[in-house]
């Protein structure tokens, strides 16, 4: 019986640190959605300008709010909105007026299409 709780015990903690790790990304990307859930809500505030060769930065013409991943991070400006980020691009469709944004957290990936409010 003592095998048997040894390794039930193991079972629980490897998917405990699985599940906090998940949560963990969901997290981080929730507190981006919302940042930026923000800016694609205010009226006529189009894409002034983004990163078309390394996709790391999307600027607002509006709010003149920019979002730009570097060093693990996504800054909302000069301020840090998320943190323990891999990777993160942000890409724009001026015909469409969609931007997407595909990211990955702790190797967990996350893609978005958002479209401007005209």
């Amino acid at each position: 019986t003592v095998i048997v709780v040894g390794a039930m015990i193991t079972y629980f903690y490897k998917n405990i640190k699985y599940v906090s790790s998940n949560t963990a990304a969901n997290a981080e990307y929730t507190k981006f959605n919302a940042f930026f859930t923000d800016d694609i809500n205010v009226e006529e505030n189009n894409v002034k300008t983004w990163d078309t060769q390394n996709l790391n930065y999307i600027v607002f013409s509006k709010t003149g709010n920019q979002y730009t991943f570097k060093d693990g991070g996504i800054y909302l400006n000069k301020a840090k909105i998320c943190k323990d980020i891999d990777t993160c691009t942000f890409s724009y469709d001026d015909n469409t007026k969609n931007i997407y944004v595909d990211m990955v957290i702790q190797g967990k990936s996350f893609s978005m299409t958002y479209t401007v409010v005209k």
